[in-house]
């Protein structure tokens, strides 16, 4: 490897990405922006405008490069694990490559001003209230939790037996993603009250509903980790005899408080309706 290519590398590194991360990522935590994609839209393409306005000629392999130490330097600052990096590194390098792209092929054009003014617009998503895409989301799990469901009303009534091991499946086993690990109550009627200790703080609820066949549950206070991610809203449970047995569905209503939409969406969805299948499984 020559010297020359070796030196733009690094000048790229501790001229351009270095204060690019770090100061991004600090003016976002300081407005309270981190959850939006002022950052996770933001960030990739501020760095790739960072690496296609440097002297010289830039290249997809630098733009890598800048993209893998930022996550590196911001997953450190935010206290991150791997797996949260590895869940937000497509989007992150799709969008860096995607708007180093444009860039190129703006410059043949002379159309920068246009492409900038797309990539601001698509970056304030979640900034304010009034510019989130459809953050409230509701999932729904379903499974045969007894023969009958007189044993499963009385299983209900003593509260869930959760067995981390056994109820989780293969997705929140890999990813460790927190889920209730013990659940107190104190019954089923109107305005009982029930806690879910979670690895990390707890989700308390209160019976809003309570009839044959249907409990509704509505979230009174959360301080799970999970709140980094999600906020819980209500959880309603129904359940009815068939021929296969006793037919229990719990659905979860929760607003994402993760930007851009079109991401954390469906990733959100995947997870919860996960939690929601080992919360069921907890019960059969």
């Amino acid at each position: 490897m020559s010297i020359a290519p070796f030196r733009s590398r690094l000048a790229l590194m501790l001229v351009a990405v270095v204060p690019v991360a770090i100061a991004a990522t600090v003016l976002a935590a300081a407005i309270g922006r981190l959850d939006t994609a002022l950052f996770f839209v933001g960030v990739p393409c501020l760095l790739a405008l960072a690496v296609g306005l440097l002297p010289g000629e830039s290249s997809a392999a630098e733009l890598f490069q800048a993209v893998t130490v930022s996550l590196l330097l911001v997953a450190a600052f935010l206290h991150e694990g791997a797996l949260c990096v590895l869940l937000v590194s497509p989007l992150v390098y799709g969008l860096a490559f995607a708007c180093y792209g444009v860039m190129k092929l703006a410059e043949r054009h002379s159309q920068r001003f246009g492409i900038g003014v797309l990539l601001v617009l698509a970056a304030l998503e979640g900034t304010t209230p009034g510019l989130r895409i459809s953050p409230q989301h509701e999932v729904t799990a379903e499974r045969i939790v007894a023969v009958d469901c007189a044993d499963f009303e009385a299983a209900l009534a003593r509260g869930p037996q959760i067995d981390q091991d056994a109820d989780r499946g293969w997705l929140l086993q890999l990813a460790q993603y927190p889920t209730p690990t013990v659940a107190t109550g104190t019954g089923l009627d109107l305005g009982d009250t029930w806690e879910l200790s979670m690895p990390a703080g707890s989700i308390s609820t209160e019976i809003a509903q309570s009839g044959p066949g249907r409990l509704v549950f509505d979230v009174t206070a959360d301080d799970a980790r999970t709140t980094r991610w999600v906020t819980l809203h209500r959880g309603a449970l129904t359940w009815q005899q068939t021929d296969a047995g006793c037919g229990a569905e719990i659905s979860l209503t929760y607003v994402r408080d993760l930007d851009p939409a079109f991401w954390f969406g469906p990733l959100s969805e995947i997870f919860m309706s996960a939690g929601a299948d080992a919360f069921l499984a907890g019960l059969d």
